[in-house]
């Protein structure tokens, strides 16, 4: 990622017994202690020319009165209120009051825990909640700010549902369209802010980029796939308006992501498909993961239980669209000898192979693999 000259400034605020990480329930919270993450997100910031302030105390007072001192000299608040997040009414109201971009985490699903969990109220004050995604929901968030505040997008709406809208990012001259696809096992604590650095770099690159939303969660596959397909026509609708040309558009999709933008690009001639790290076999990743299977929660049953749906979801290639995917060799979350079959078996699939590198090295701009996905829209379009 591209670090800002401007130098940025993000208040981190941690509430009640977060000082107690990596000893507090490590099974819900995890080992690392909250001195580790502080290491993490300074070296993130520190690499995004961002200055950090970070904060923790179990006191609902203090917390106010920090983001009333603080937040004025801040481009943004990423908050973990914790168990305040429940009741505190007055962390809300603080948080409107001094009016910054405000990114609120919690680093389990606080919405499959206990009843009491499952409603934050201090959510509604925040642009962003990130849940259930560990330690790496504060990376993620940083990124989020980060990547709103160097170029901000515009957020069109292509359906009624809140997850149906996507942020559009328009250089002057634009080389193509880009539409992003998220990953995340079509699980909801997984979305569009993930992709958010690569949009902004892609952007920079001379593209047009539409990061998208789309329904996620069990049986979700008929409302995600028909998301996408909606979601590439108002894109496309969008560009023109705005006077850029639409005759090269790109599917960019991360894991679940590139599944779905694989599936469209074989339906629809008018777009190139471009896997990061995709899922082309939905058998092989169900038998990785059979006590969390992602697969059959996405299509509502095993294939036992559902052989016809597992039948109509897998990715089958009838014509020749044009496919390429981006695999890394280290890659524990999606192998690559899916990505390989698939290449092997269809002359207008490309696979570059990318050497040692995991599964969210992908969608990391930072990392080698991004010159490759840059290699590969210039090497489609027009």
């Amino acid at each position: 990622m591209t670090p800002e000259t401007q130098h940025m400034r993000f208040l981190i605020i941690n509430g009640p017994n977060l000082n107690l990480l990596g000893t507090r329930e490590p099974e819900t919270y995890g080992l690392e202690t909250l001195h580790d993450l502080a290491g993490q997100w300074r070296r993130r910031c520190s690499a995004l020319s961002i200055g950090i302030e970070s904060f923790q105390s179990n006191h609902e007072g203090a917390i106010i009165d920090y983001i009333q001192a603080e937040a004025g000299r801040s481009d943004a608040v990423i908050i973990n209120p914790a168990a305040l997040s429940h009741s505190s009414y007055a962390i809300h109201d603080a948080l409107l009051a001094v009016d910054k971009p405000t990114v609120e985490v919690h680093i389990s699903n606080i919405h499959e825990r206990e009843p009491w969990r499952r409603t934050s109220v201090t959510a509604p004050a925040a642009d962003l909640v990130i849940v259930g995604r560990g330690t790496v929901g504060y990376l993620n968030a940083i990124d989020h700010l980060w990547a709103s505040l160097s170029v901000p997008p515009t957020t069109e709406h292509y359906g009624d549902d809140d997850d149906q809208v996507f942020e559009f990012r328009a250089p002057s001259n634009p080389r193509g369209v880009v539409i992003l696809i998220h990953g995340g096992f079509w699980r909801t604590n997984w979305a569009r802010d993930i992709m958010d650095p690569l949009a902004v770099e892609v952007h920079r690159a001379g593209f047009a980029t539409a990061n998208i939303e789309y329904r996620r969660g069990p049986r979700s596959f008929e409302t995600s796939t028909g998301d996408v397909s909606s979601a590439v026509d108002a894109v496309v609708a969008n560009a023109g308006a705005h006077g850029i040309p639409t005759d090269d558009v790109f599917l960019v999709g991360h894991s679940a992501g590139g599944y779905l933008a694989i599936r469209e690009a074989t339906s629809r001639s008018t777009v190139r498909a471009i896997g990061l790290a995709p899922i082309v076999d939905l058998d092989g990743i169900s038998a990785m993961r059979p006590d969390d299977d992602p697969v059959a929660a996405y299509l509502g049953g095993s294939v036992d239980d559902q052989p016809d749906e597992w039948a109509r979801a897998a990715i089958r290639i009838d014509a020749d669209p044009s496919i390429d995917l981006i695999h890394g060799t280290g890659d524990e979350t999606v192998p690559i000898d899916h990505s390989r079959t698939l290449a092997a078996s269809h002359g207008s699939v490309r696979l570059s192979e990318i050497d040692g590198a995991a599964h969210m090295d992908l969608i990391d701009p930072s990392h080698a693999s991004f010159a490759t996905l840059v290699a590969a829209l210039g090497r489609s379009a027009s």
